[in-house]
């Protein structure tokens, strides 16, 4: 954990927000071990001979500069899909190749340079590691971890839907009108991977309250996860993220939770922050047409696909 924040990957570890410094520094140093596939990436030719990072220029500083016995390469890497081609023609006029690395098509290669997307990346590392050393293997597989967490990339194993119970009235007017969904923290858990979260309401909480009916029918995003245990964490990480004006819009909600949940050390929590709740079955998918393979389940599990939803709302 990093603060409060649960941790998926080692890049994690350095800060949970995207910054193209940290991957260009990573990437530059997983080129220096794996230099001659990784520069043929980039159009880059020759044997590279020296790897810089944060190169200052007349007009800038470039992100990875390369140079091999047939001549210099620039590297510029974007988290979005802004073409950079005119900034990036612009640093060390006697480069001779230089390469766009972002989330879209540019015409890049219109303007004699090579673009090259991240998931392309991410493809040639996994080939690369293959027949590498095993310290290059694990710092190639932590880098994918990183861009499949902030989904530049593919996950082709990405946790979809978390899916929990929810059977108390609190948990409902958190999750309805907070937008928050507060379980026991487990370490195992692997719900800071997920993308969205999708409640089962229990037949009990059905029973009790108006327009609630027994099983899944909303889905919303997951825009954030954190851990706390007290009271004072859990505000402190709200009002980090959210803001002290939404908690105060939302006083009566967090005096009810603080009044009907324990708060000590030894009651440590997960809390998803969640988008707007949508109406996405209805009627709602009944645990009775869940199935796992030909079987249908006993209780909940805790991740799901749309595929899978979908297949059991058709039953």
């Amino acid at each position: 954990m990093r603060g409060s924040e649960i941790v998926v990957s080692l890049l994690g570890a350095f800060g949970q927000s995207l910054k193209e410094t940290r991957l260009t520094s990573w990437l530059g140093y997983l080129l220096s071990m794996q230099p001659e596939p990784l520069a043929l990436l980039f159009g880059f030719k020759g044997k590279v001979m020296e790897v810089r990072l944060e190169t200052h220029h007349e007009d800038g500083r470039s992100d990875i500069l390369v140079k091999t016995t047939q001549g210099l390469g620039v590297i510029e890497a974007k988290v979005d899909a802004t073409d950079a081609s005119a900034q990036l023609k612009s640093y060390h006029r006697e480069a001779r190749w230089r390469a766009l690395l972002t989330l879209g098509h540019s015409n890049a290669q219109l303007s004699r340079m090579c673009h090259v997307h991240w998931q392309q990346l991410a493809d040639c590392l996994v080939d690369v590691a293959k027949n590498a050393s095993p310290i290059f293997k694990f710092l190639a597989t932590q880098f994918i971890k990183h861009l499949e967490e902030h989904h530049m990339i593919k996950n082709p194993e990405s946790l979809e839907i978390y899916a929990r119970e929810i059977n108390e009235p609190i948990t409902l007017e958190l999750f309805i009108k907070g937008q928050i969904y507060g379980c026991r923290f487990e370490q195992r858990n692997k719900v800071a991977e997920a993308q969205y979260f999708a409640p089962h309401f229990a037949r009990k909480i059905a029973d009790q309250q108006p327009g609630i009916f027994e099983g899944i029918s909303y889905v919303a995003r997951i825009e954030r996860v954190f851990v706390a245990t007290t009271w004072r964490e859990f505000m402190d990480g709200v009002c980090e993220i959210r803001g002290k004006q939404w908690w105060n819009s939302h006083r009566k909600l967090m005096r009810d939770l603080h009044n009907d949940w324990i708060w000590n050390k030894n009651r440590q929590r997960s809390f998803l922050l969640l988008g707007e709740p949508r109406l996405v079955f209805n009627p709602p998918i009944r645990k009775e047409n869940l199935r796992r393979g030909k079987t249908r389940v006993a209780f909940i599990p805790r991740s799901f696909s749309f595929d899978e939803l979908f297949a059991a709302w058709g039953r």
